[in-house]
């Protein structure tokens, strides 16, 4: 989680809400004009992955401050993450987004197969890792 602005990992997303350009600059980079069939599908995809993300430490300040001792006991333990990452999650204020099986929009991750798209779109978002390279999400 150093050089490049999100990481993909069991179907769940983590980034930095600062480090991820809006969508319009998203669509202005991918060359896509808004209310086209590209910039619909470019809106969906940015929307899919990121698009109501839980940022760790306002949910844990909203709800869950008195039940767990710090944020990162928070992460590490009601989202079953491993401390080591936990740790680095919450000092770099981090957000994630469940992006698998029960997800809504699900017919998205198919575009994940189209190697130029992908790497285009990562390109325009600042950087996606993936840990599955292959780009089968599916358990």
């Amino acid at each position: 989680m150093n050089e490049v602005t999100c990481y993909k990992k069991d179907g769940r997303i983590y980034f930095r809400k600062k480090d991820i350009p809006y969508k319009r600059y998203v669509m202005k980079r991918m060359g896509v004009k808004k209310n086209t069939f590209a910039g619909n599908m470019i809106s969906r995809v940015y929307d899919y992955y990121f698009y109501g993300a839980i940022n760790f430490r306002k949910e844990y300040k909203k709800y869950y401050k008195k039940e767990f001792c710090s944020v990162e006991k928070f992460i590490e333990e009601h989202f079953n993450i491993a401390p080591d990452i936990a740790e680095k999650l919450a000092e770099g204020n981090y957000s994630m987004k469940e992006c698998s099986h029960r997800s809504i929009e699900r017919n998205i991750e198919t575009l994940n197969y189209d190697e130029n798209f992908k790497i285009a779109f990562s390109k325009a978002v600042g950087g996606l890792e993936d840990e599955d390279k292959n780009g089968v999400y599916y358990e």
